[in-house]
């Protein structure tokens, strides 16, 4: 199974909405990379065999489902962080945890990857309970915006995502996945030496 050969991604469409949902689960579980699953989902749409509706809901659960399932690993770096680094980021845990559902709504409703935002979420101790409906709200506003585009407006669809079998360059992929990653490792490193307790003082945000 090659995940980056174009063919791969579009044989699924071929399954139905199995392969929908197989595509999302899949595609989201790849880190840092934005989900090579859209545009074989647009294909078959356009193509006739698949509906909009179904399609979109099945897209945005097996989006979600692989989403919860890294947030749930991202969670687990917090074992590696001090009990230094736990309490400084202690007040920012707060504010996260009563605001954090905005961000995660906002990035999971866009096409751009959303992982960093994600890691940084998980270390700041965002809530399991929370993540899953979220991004799954996220998610079906995204796949239903696109599966109708593709099905009433498909140049808009075509503008959206290149119309066409499509896939991720192995070695683009993996550059791009690279630096995400390391972005974000640098950004927790930074979240975790700041004084947020006379941070959001100064901000006059309450906790």
């Amino acid at each position: 199974m090659n995940l980056f050969d174009p063919e791969f991604w579009t044989s699924l469409t071929t399954l139905g909405y199995t392969g929908v949902f197989a595509a999302s689960l899949l595609g989201s579980l790849l880190p840092f990379v934005s989900g090579p699953y859209i545009p074989p989902i647009l294909l078959g749409i356009i193509g006739g065999r698949l509906d909009p509706l179904p399609t979109a809901l099945l897209s945005a659960a097996g989006a979600a489902s692989g989403k919860f399932i890294l947030f749930n690993l991202f969670r687990g770096g917090r074992r590696l962080l001090s009990r230094e680094s736990l309490d400084r980021i202690a007040p920012l845990e707060k504010v996260i945890r009563r605001y954090g559902w905005v961000v995660v709504l906002l990035t999971a409703a866009t096409p751009v990857p959303d992982d960093i935002v994600y890691v940084l979420l998980a270390v700041g101790g965002y809530r399991n309970a929370y993540f899953f409906p979220i991004v799954f709200a996220g998610k079906l506003f995204i796949t239903t915006v696109v599966s109708f585009a593709a099905l009433y407006w498909m140049e808009l669809a075509c503008l959206l995502v290149e119309c066409g079998p499509t896939g991720l360059q192995a070695e683009v992929a993996i550059l791009f996945a690279v630096a995400s990653a390391g972005a974000a490792m640098l950004l927790v490193y930074v979240i975790t030496r700041l004084d947020w307790q006379r941070i959001l003082l100064r901000l006059g945000v309450s906790e």
